[in-house]
């Protein structure tokens, strides 16, 4: 099991920046997938990540451990599964709905890292699976009728971010950040292009909402925020983290409100308290027992 490691007041205050800026990103992609295709968007997003950590440090991004390179490749793997299914489920479904689905993760987290370790959930990982899975419920279908395939996509994406965080909070004490950070994006960015290359047109338009979602999502939810997430995870644990991350959907659902004026619904205001309240539970017992 892992040992809980608090973090520092400095790290977690950056993470909360990351998590705040994460959850811009959701109404503002949505805004530039009216005029640009999903995987040209991703592709286009970890490009210009991989660009600006180059440019910024090319001796740590480009200095070679295998096992460093290794790593990345899962973690590029896990990254670009879950950026794509996200951004391909925002075609399809609200920002806010996206971003409460895609904040599961924090609930699989524990779970998975449990899976690992062999061990048995405690009943707070489990009471707090219900939970989510009753939010889940009631965010995506109050009637029974409104669940859609970006609904689908974007829990699939969830899975896919709960293993990226595993993954790193195994990798991130042994290795660089930047360099983790630099060759987890760079192996999203061709896996993505290969995705694109093969199931559509490449399509860019230069609007005024593509631009800012490109350089919001490229530059600091993807450069700076995988280099302060590797950086932090070397200081504090997988769990505490996901506990700071829990406020993204929060911000996510704030930032919809305002800028596109994205309404839950009291059903599905309903649904996302009950997942917040699952993703809190799985944190507090994950403290417990990791004392």
């Amino acid at each position: 099991m892992e040992r809980e490691r608090s973090g520092s007041i400095g790290g977690d205050l950056s993470l909360l920046a990351v998590t705040a800026i994460w959850g811009l990103t959701f109404p503002a992609i949505q805004r530039a997938l009216t005029a640009v295709t999903p995987l040209s968007f991703v592709t286009a997003r970890f490009g210009l990540a991989a660009l600006v950590l180059l440019l910024l440090f090319p001796r740590r991004s480009l200095r070679v451990s295998w096992g460093a390179v290794a790593v990345s490749a899962l973690l590029g793997l896990w990254l670009a599964a879950g950026t794509i299914l996200q951004t391909t489920g925002l075609l399809y479904t609200t920002a806010s709905k996206s971003a409460f689905i895609t904040g599961l993760y924090v609930v699989l987290v524990p779970l998975f890292g449990l899976a690992v370790s062999r061990i048995l959930p405690p009943w707070t990982s489990v009471v707090a699976v219900l939970l989510a899975a009753a939010g889940l419920y009631l965010l995506t279908s109050p009637g029974g009728r409104e669940s859609n395939v970006g609904d689908v996509l974007t829990l699939g994406c969830a899975v896919a971010f709960a293993l990226h965080i595993v993954t790193a909070a195994r990798a991130a004490p042994r290795h660089d950040a930047v360099l983790l950070a630099f060759w987890q994006i760079a192996t999203a960015g061709v896996l993505c292009g290969a995705a694109m290359l093969l199931v559509e047109t490449p399509s860019f338009p230069v609007t005024a909402w593509s631009l800012f979602a490109l350089v919001l999502t490229g530059v600091l939810a993807t450069a700076f925020a995988f280099v302060v997430q590797m950086w932090a995870q070397r200081r504090t644990s997988a769990t505490h983290v996901a506990v700071i991350f829990t406020a993204e959907p929060v911000f996510a659902a704030l930032f919809a409100r305002l800028i596109q004026h994205d309404v839950l619904g009291p059903t599905g205001f309903i649904g996302a308290v009950l997942i917040l309240a699952g993703i809190l539970l799985t944190q507090l017992g994950a403290r417990k027992l990791a004392r």
